[in-house]
Order: C-alpha cells, then structure tokens, then sequence
C-alpha cells in the first residue's frame, strides 16, 4: 500500500476522529486504516460512534489495519506539503521530508461499519447539534438520551429528577425512529459535528446502526425504542400554564448561590406572589435567595443546583417562560423549542 496525501487534509480527518473517539475509553483511540472503491479511508470511534472519512483516491490493496491515534495526531500536528504513507501489512509508515514516521499495525477494529440506509429524515446541522448538547447537559456517565426522528426531531434525557426536551420541524420526513443511545456519545456526537461542515444533516437507518450524513459518514450504536413514552413529557407540557416570564441570568445567579455545598448541593426553590425564594441547608448551615419577580401560582420544586444551572447555561436565550404543570414545574423558551421539567413537591 502507498499514498500520497496532502498534511493539511491528513491533519483535518486525524483531529475529527479525534473529537468523535473522545478520552472516555483511551483503547478506542485507534484509527482504522482501508481501502473501499477506489479511496483510502480512515476510521475512528468510541465503541458506540463511529466515523469514516475518505483520505484519497489510491490503487486496490487488501490491507486493513488500526493504529494509534494519540501517536499520529502528534505526529502530523506540524506537518506541511505532502505525506507519503505505505504500509507493508506489519507497519505503517508516514513520511515527509526529513521526518517519518513508522508504526507497528494491529488488527482492523471497524468491519461492522455501515455504509447502505434508508433515509429516515433531514435535519439542520447546527439546530441538531445545539438542541442535543442542551439536552445532553446535566447528564452524568451512565446516563442515557433519547433521540426521536420524524416529521419533528425529538431530545430527552432525564438525571436527578431534571428533565430536558427539545422538539422542532424537520427539514425533510421519509420514516420515523426512535433511538436511545450512551451518554458519552451524545457528547462526543456534539463535538464532531460541530467541526462537520455541513449546514444539513440525513438520518438514516442502516441493519444495527443509526446512520447520519454530513461531511462525513457516521454510525451510532443505541437501542431502537419501540415504546415512544415521549407523549407524557408533551402532555405535560401542554397542560402547563404560564404563571412567570423571568430573565435567565437571574435564576443561573441565585443558582451558583445556592451551590454553597459545591457540585452536590440540593436547593429548595419556591414560588410566592412575592417572589422565587432558594433554600439550601445542612448541619451548621443555611443559605436563603430571593429574586423579586411576578408569580401568579405557588410551587415548590427541589433539584440538583449545578445540573439545573448546567442545563440554563445552554437553553439559549436571555427570556424565558415558566409554566406550571400537573406535576412538573417547566422552564422554557420563548420559541417553545427547548424544555426543563422539574419535580413538583408538596
């Protein structure tokens, strides 16, 4: 095998893998190297992600191998002109210049790529994206997010009694799916695409994998959900009332407050006509807020003040509506595009 790739484009597919591998799981940094009609490709993943980008056009080669991914990120991190790569099947070597590189291969990790889907549905890229890292945002490692493709793409992920939602229109609906993948893909997922160029994303669905089309390909490993239970959060978010319109910079102040106990720290918040009152305390401590605003009906919710203030944080936007529930309290945006649900107490 040989070839010849310029070392900006080499650079710019080595540091996407990068971004979709992410630093959870370092025996997943690896790069896939093969050959698929006609063009070398690479591939990298998370054990759940996956992404395969084209490198170049170059002459058929039965050779497929995995190298390291943090060695040859650092390696090209530098690099100008062209970089000369061939491979024996025992090493894989970069050169360029007076530089090269040489790297004992290891066995091709990424045969179960998908290619071939049906086309489910077409999205904006940076809604998407934006919509998934607020939805994504107060989540803790085993956590799960649920993804719904369709007329409308649907977010929701719950942690700690928080509820984060997010609905908007398609561009385009062939099908429908409803996918509930890892965590720590999500947030991987937000920072790939990020870097995609692409303005429009296709989703897709391969045999095992969700498939989505940028730039780049990609494959995502997850659950397909037969039981769409998305309809209670909606019921309950169209059974609210709107009882406050409040300022977001305003609660995310009282709520980097009320974390007096650090990331841990559970807050009491209560709504009166005078106002929106934060209550943390311990043994030996009290800690009391008052935000002066117009509440036309009472509620008391009690959450997690850094992964409410961590979902605010992305919501987007400065003016935000509060509605009240049947059993939820419900912060949202003007646009109605993105929700937090929280637990209503007595």
């Amino acid at each position: 095998m040989k070839v010849v790739v310029g070392a900006e484009k080499l650079k710019r597919i080595i540091l996407h893998i990068d971004k979709v591998c992410g630093t959870v799981e370092p025996i997943n940094r690896l790069v896939g190297v093969s050959y698929d009609n006609g063009k070398l490709v690479f591939y990298g993943g998370d054990g759940c992600f996956s992404v395969k980008a084209t490198v170049s056009e170059m002459n058929p080669t039965s050779l497929k191998f995995s190298t390291s991914l943090d060695i040859l990120k650092y390696f090209i991190s530098e690099l100008k002109g062209n970089v000369l790569i061939y491979s024996d099947g025992n090493f894989v070597t970069f050169k360029v210049k007076e530089e090269n590189l040489k790297l004992r291969v290891g066995k091709f990790r990424f045969e179960k790529f998908e290619d071939r889907f049906d086309n489910i549905s077409k999205l904006n890229k940076t809604f998407f994206v934006k919509d998934l890292d607020f939805a994504s945002s107060h989540l803790e490692e085993g956590s799960m997010v649920d993804l719904f493709f369709g007329d409308k793409t649907k977010i929701a992920a719950q942690s700690r009694d928080i509820i984060c939602y997010t609905s908007r229109d398609s561009i385009e609906s062939y099908d429908s799916a409803f996918w509930s993948i890892p965590y720590y893909s999500s947030r991987h997922i937000v920072k790939s695409l990020k870097d995609d160029s692409s303005r429009e994303l296709v989703v897709g669905r391969g045999l095992n994998h969700l498939i989505f089309k940028g730039e780049f390909l990609y494959n995502l490993c997850g659950e397909e959900i037969k039981n769409n239970k998305l309809f209670l959060i909606e019921e309950e978010i169209n059974a609210g009332e709107i009882i406050a319109k409040i300022g977001a910079s305003h609660l995310k102040h009282y709520l980097r407050r009320s974390m007096i106990l650090g990331r841990n720290s559970q807050v009491k918040i209560s709504g009166t006509r005078k106002g929106i009152f934060f209550y943390t305390f311990t043994k030996g401590m009290e800690y009391k807020g008052v935000l002066e605003t117009s509440i036309q009906e009472r509620f008391t919710t009690i959450v997690n003040a850094y992964f409410l203030r961590s979902a605010l944080n992305r919501i987007g936007g400065e003016n935000l509506q509060i509605s009240l529930g049947k059993k939820h309290l419900i912060i949202s945006t003007i646009q109605r595009k993105r929700f937090i649900l929280l637990p209503l107490v007595q």
